[in-house]
């Protein structure tokens, strides 16, 4: 494959101020971004005088004209399941992934560490492939979509403005979704600025990657594309990084930063969105950084890939019969419009020259706008799964349930099918349907059952149909204290609420929940899985812990005793498992286990004796009834050799095989 691209395949920048080009082009700072009805010329400005002060004193007062291309705020969602530190093999020093938030059952936000930006976790969202949980072995193409220069950190624009989610659906591919970089086009900039140092290119193409590749199943094929700024990403990283690529896409991107004012008007436009200096970026305008991200300049490195670019004109259709316009164009779409079309077309000219021949789609009209570029991704679909060899069954669903999943899906709460029902469970013996929403499983001896949300995430992280729950006996229902839902399964329970997330519980340990009182005992919902400790099992709740004993008896450990319990390591502590439920005793509680008991009191709070001498010496003597009182701490080691513990009228240790008991 060849190596990035180097300065010899560069115009000199005395070449460039030498060449013929567009008048319209040449324009001053504060147009570019006012973007003044007339388009004027900068006549005899090259690419140094464009770093002029006074250009740049000009737009001061013109802060936040693109405010209103900014993606609107997201919603705040709360993750169905959340899996921290996972291991993820093969990374580059220096990076590691924090965590995953399953934001639903098809979408992960990933946090990443990143040895090119150190200062906090980098996210990626990840649109899940079709198949992703149907076939849990397949590999799957990548299709990345960059966002604008009005980029958020808490969310890709692509996911809050357009129709991509649903889009991609039904679709074999996984979408891949930088979230933050507000300004950066995607770039390795020169020194930090603004309270940032970007690093882009190195995370995107050295740190993403093998992330993707080790964890999510890629299988080597990959398209990027972006909007505006993102396409001027996107075609620079495609030509930067061609071995990585086998399709680059532009929807409104700039893909001449050189020609006489554009320079300028890039740097207007950081300056506006977020107050960031494009020396930072590539250095002094004009100069070898400049033209080494310039995509027109580095056209020959994409000749083995697909290319795709495309803009408006920058009229405004708003109302027209053919318009996907929502509403009436602001003036600074219509203006960065006209300068994607410009630059685009001079991306498009210089391209003619080479053997690189680009799927160009200019709209008669057209504006810089949300509802134009999810268009534009729709239309470039079938040439990214051209070049990604997406085979005719993974480019979107014709797919039809029937029987008793047809049935169970009719009220469309979980959407319209993305594929045609499969095998699954343990036999094979049952079918599943994916859909927009969620899943429908049937068995014969279940029949069909529509799962979605935080509970279908559950349900196939710990397997699914082939899991130890089997197949749900039941749909989603809400718990009688409405703040839950649920779902029965054939060995077992999944609960859900927004405070605790979504858990199971084994079959047995449900039926012992229940003599509890279930979500309305003193134990509340689950929030953990059930712990296998030896050939027991334990399970944390609100209010404390079920225990599966290994002779396969259970008990509840709750309240004061509970917190001590868990604050001890429960059955993997010396402890060991529960022998009995909580006893009521003059004074307080106390709660018997296999190798001691935990003693609570108002006065005293919750202390661990452990059986044996001590124990034994404390007995004779009434336990907490008698002359000692309550344990005030619990027992401990002694340094030297042996225990030690104390009461609320004296001290017993054991040194050497003697017990000695010291009174107050």
């Amino acid at each position: 494959m060849r190596d990035n691209r180097t300065t010899p395949t560069r115009l000199s920048a005395a070449k460039l101020s030498a060449a013929k080009l567009p008048a319209a082009l040449a324009l001053p700072a504060a147009l570019a971004l006012t973007l003044a009805p007339a388009l004027a010329t900068s006549a005899g400005t090259n690419a140094q005088a464009q770093s002029s002060s006074s250009d740049l004193t000009a737009l001061s007062s013109n802060r936040g004209l693109s405010d209103g291309l900014r993606p609107s705020d997201p919603p705040k969602r709360t993750p169905i399941e959340v899996e921290q530190n996972p291991v993820v093999p093969g990374l580059p020093a220096g990076v590691s992934v924090d965590r995953i938030e399953w934001i639903t059952n098809r979408r992960v936000a990933v946090f990443i560490k990143s040895a090119a930006m150190p200062e906090h976790p980098i996210q990626v969202q990840i649109l899940l492939a079709r198949d992703w949980h149907s076939n849990p072995t397949a590999k799957f193409p990548e299709v990345w979509a960059l966002d604008g220069l009005r980029a958020r950190d808490d969310e890709n624009g692509w996911t809050i403005e357009t129709n991509i989610e649903q889009f991609y659906a039904d679709k074999n591919v996984n979408v891949i979704l930088p979230v933050g970089g507000e300004s950066s086009f995607y770039s390795d900039w020169q020194r930090e600025n603004n309270g940032k140092h970007y690093m882009w290119e190195t995370f995107l193409t050295k740190e993403l990657i093998p992330v993707l590749n080790n964890e999510f199943r890629s299988n080597g094929h990959r398209a990027v594309t972006g909007l505006s700024m993102g396409g001027t990403a996107a075609v620079n990283l495609a030509e930067r990084n061609p071995q990585l690529f086998n399709f680059v896409g532009s929807f409104s991107g700039y893909l001449d930063t050189t020609t006489t004012g554009m320079p300028t008007a890039i740097k207007a436009a950081q300056l506006d969105a977020g107050g960031y200096n494009a020396e930072a970026m590539w250095g002094p305008l004009g100069s070898q950084d400049w033209i080494d991200h310039d995509p027109k300049l580095g056209i020959e490195n994409l000749k083995d890939m697909t290319v795709y670019v495309s803009a408006g004109s920058g009229r405004d259709d708003f109302g027209a019969a053919e318009s996907v316009a929502k509403g009436q164009a602001n003036p600074a779409g219509v203006g960065l419009e006209v300068l994607s079309r410009l630059s685009t077309q001079t991306f498009v000219d210089y391209a003619s020259r080479t053997s690189v021949k680009p799927i160009v789609r200019f709209r008669p009209s057209g504006v810089h706008s949300w509802e134009y570029w999810q268009f534009e991704m729709a239309q470039a679909w079938p040439f990214i799964a051209n070049a990604l060899n997406v085979a005719e069954a993974d480019r979107g669903s014709k797919c039809t349930p029937v029987g008793a999943i047809a049935e169970e899906t009719t009220s469309g709460v979980i959407g319209t099918c993305v594929n045609d029902e499969y095998d699954t469970g343990k036999d094979t013996k049952g079918k599943a349907q994916d859909f927009r929403g969620g899943t429908a499983f049937w068995s014969p001896e279940t029949g069909a059952h529509a799962l979605y949300g935080a509970i279908l995430a559950k349900y196939n992280a710990l397997g699914g149909a082939s899991g130890w729950l089997g197949f749900p006996v039941t749909g989603e229902t809400q718990t009688p204290d409405g703040k839950g839902r649920f779902v029965h399964f054939q060995n077992g329970s999944v609960y859900w609420t927004a405070e605790t997330g979504a858990y199971a519980i084994p079959g047995d340990m449900f039926e012992a929940w229940g003599k509890n009182g279930y979500e309305t005992g003193d134990l509340k919902y689950p929030v953990a899985e059930a712990n296998q400790v030896g050939k027991g099992y334990v399970q944390k709740f609100q209010g404390g812990y079920l225990t599966r004993n290994p002779d396969g008896s259970h008990f509840i450990v709750h309240g004061a005793i509970g917190e001590k319990y868990g604050e001890i390591g429960t059955a993997t502590s010396e402890l060991g498992y529960p022998t009995a439920n909580e006893v009521a005793v003059k004074g307080g509680f106390f709660q018997a286990f296999e190798h001691g008991n935990i003693y609570w009191s108002a006065a005293t709070g919750a202390h661990t004796v452990l059986t044996g001498d001590i124990f034994d010496e404390w007995g004779k003597r009434g336990y907490e009834q008698g002359e000692l009182g309550w344990p005030v701490k619990d027992m401990a080691k002694i340094p030297a050799g042996g225990l030690t513990i104390d009461f609320q009228r004296g001290t017993i240790e054991q040194v050497n095989g003697q017990v000695n008991v010291r009174k107050k």
